[in-house]
């Protein structure tokens, strides 16, 4: 099959999403399919069969940025000939659409829960060109099918767009698992606990929870040591934790493309988002080995399996709390329970190869009607 797929950034080097696109291609570019990466940014090392087929952005404003990538990637996909069109981020028309970034409409009522700041942030430009393209997305006359990587993303669309239900399929996120494993697994005793933390966008993915919870943890007398690596502004989480004077108990680090090296020298992936349809970091730690703490608007908790792989928080209650009350449940385990736990980690993640994702993946498309 010859396929157009398309996202902003496709590597290894940045987020979630786009390591995800970047193993999915591989993938299918290893499994014999001719694969056309419609993208602004394409690494040289994904695969050496890809055609990148670049697409200009204007960098403007924000919704100009949007915009400009759903036009300028409609276009550059015109000419192509390819069986189909898959896009994982938000253009339309296409024969699929994935939700790899949290729908809009829901984090804008997470964000915004007054009714007065709602409305008047859905008058901001880049709120409503984005608004706008989920709109086109979630119309079946633009969208052959939709494809979400939890039940939690696809009540999502049901609940706010008329899109149908049949069309609407659920195929969990896949991870390489012999690029992340365990390396030499190691529970120190007596030690800190080694917190790890791993996002783009440091607000909507909790990292001021955990700050306020580390501040409380320390009140406590629970020694932790937490590890913030991502490609976001680290200056107003800077300011808290001096403002909480937890400063000494933080690291910052750039994105790497050896984030693996981070999950293995972790204990525990702290990870209290707000909105998330799977954040793939968390199917990455597990790979490792290391158990992960994540809310219920993350997908990725429909996979967890509380006190063995890790725990969930409850979102429609107060984060910090839980945080607090979970890293002190699991600074409290033995060390063979917390080997066990890095164990049963490892096997859930062995349900979720990349290879199974990018099958079940290619299915859904060949059954896919045509929207050009």
């Amino acid at each position: 099959m010859k396929i157009a797929v398309v996202r902003k950034e496709c590597s290894f080097k940045r987020g979630g999403a786009e390591r995800y696109c970047a193993n999915l291609c591989r993938c299918l570019a290893d499994m014999g399919h001719q694969v056309f990466v419609v993208a602004r940014e394409c690494d040289d090392d994904v695969h050496p069969d890809l055609v990148h087929v670049p697409v200009k952005v204007s960098s403007r404003s924000s919704a100009a940025r949007n915009l400009s990538f759903h036009r300028n990637s409609q276009k550059a996909i015109r000419p192509l000939d390819v069986d189909r069109v898959y896009a994982l981020s938000r253009t339309f028309p296409a024969d699929a659409f994935r939700v790899s970034d949290p729908l809009h409409a829901t984090w804008l009522d997470i964000r915004y829960p007054g009714r007065l700041r709602n409305w008047f942030e859905r008058l901001n430009p880049r709120h409503r060109a984005i608004l706008s393209l989920e709109r086109g997305i979630c119309d079946a006359r633009h969208t052959g099918v939709i494809i979400t990587n939890s039940n939690w993303a696809r009540q999502q669309i049901l609940a706010r767009y008329d899109y149908p239900t049949e069309l609407i399929h659920v195929v969990y996120n896949g991870v390489d698992l012999d690029y992340f494993r365990p390396e030499g697994v190691d529970i120190p005793v007596g030690e800190p606990l080694r917190l790890l933390f791993v996002a783009q966008d440091f607000a909507r993915k909790g990292l001021g929870f955990i700050l306020d919870a580390l501040s409380q943890l320390h009140a406590q007398g629970v020694a932790c040591h937490l590890s913030v690596v991502g490609r976001d502004d680290p200056r107003p989480f800077r300011q808290q934790a001096q403002q909480l004077g937890v400063t000494q108990s933080v690291d910052f680090y750039e994105s790497t493309s050896c984030i693996q090296n981070y999950y293995n020298a972790a204990d525990l992936l702290v990870f209290p988002t707000l909105s998330d349809p799977f954040a793939n970091v968390c199917l990455e730690a597990l790979a490792c080995g290391l158990p992960v703490m994540t809310t219920t608007h993350n997908g990725a908790a429909e996979i967890l399996t509380e006190d063995k792989t890790g725990y969930v928080l409850q979102a429609d209650r107060p984060l910090v709390p839980q945080i607090v009350a979970g890293i002190i449940r699991f600074s409290r385990l033995s060390r063979q329970y917390r080997l066990d736990m890095a164990h049963w980690a490892r096997l859930c993640a062995e349900g979720f190869t990349i290879r199974h994702n990018a099958e079940r993946t290619l299915e859904v498309l060949a059954g896919a009607k045509r929207s050009r």
